[in-house]
């Protein structure tokens, strides 16, 4: 049996490295990469929570805005409303207040005609008595009529105003004056009409300066 021997040769004593299961290497790498997740998500966080503080500011000047313009827009219907229901009134008084004028002479124009109409009533009276009757019965019925006419219109001017105001104190007793006034022949029915419109006119010119106000 033969045997041979080999001879190994070492240069230098080999490094031995003992592995002892912990990297301090990968143990930096991962906290920093917990670090940078954690910076990450708090930055994340931190832009969100400026996005929703940021978009709340921004829906409550919205709301503000909103609340501010439904409010004006409110004001400004309510005062158009007002001008206008102000206006009809002023309307509705000027109307009324000339009607009133226009019937008062009218009766006063009946008034007059049956007071010159009288001689020939009188003469027909004795002579043609049913064209006396139906002188006096056309008159009659025309001057109830009037007198209806200008009942209605006074009691609707006493509607229109404000009994506890001087003005429409003074624009009544006007109209009361006249309505007494017209009803005879030889009145001062026109004198009165004139102090009708004075105060109306002084009324509505009033109220036309507050419509113009808003108030």
């Amino acid at each position: 049996m033969k045997y041979e021997t080999s001879v190994v040769y070492l240069e230098q004593i080999p490094k031995v490295v003992v592995d002892t299961g912990f990297d301090w290497s990968n143990l930096w790498t991962f906290l920093g990469t917990i670090c940078i997740f954690m910076l990450g998500t708090y930055l994340t966080i931190r832009n969100f929570n400026k996005t929703v503080q940021s978009q709340e500011k921004v829906a409550a000047q919205n709301f503000t805005l909103q609340r501010d313009a439904v409010a004006t827009q409110e004001r400004i219907a309510n005062q158009n409303s007002l001008k206008a229901s102000r206006q009809d009134w002023i309307n509705d008084l000027r109307n009324t207040c000339a009607a009133y004028i226009a019937e008062a002479l009218n009766v006063q124009r009946l008034n007059i005609y049956w007071e010159s109409a009288q001689p020939k009533y009188r003469l027909y009276s004795r002579t043609e008595p049913s064209i006396a009757h139906q002188m006096h019965a056309d008159w009659a019925a025309s001057h109830v009529q009037a007198m209806k006419d200008l009942i209605s219109l006074k009691s609707k001017i006493e509607l229109l105003i404000n009994p506890d105001e001087t003005d429409s104190k003074e624009l009544m007793k006007a109209v009361i004056e006249l309505y007494f006034e017209c009803d005879r022949a030889a009145g001062s029915a026109k004198k009165l009409a004139e102090s009708v419109v004075y105060w109306c006119q002084h009324i509505l010119k009033q109220e036309w300066e507050k419509a113009k106000a808003g108030k």
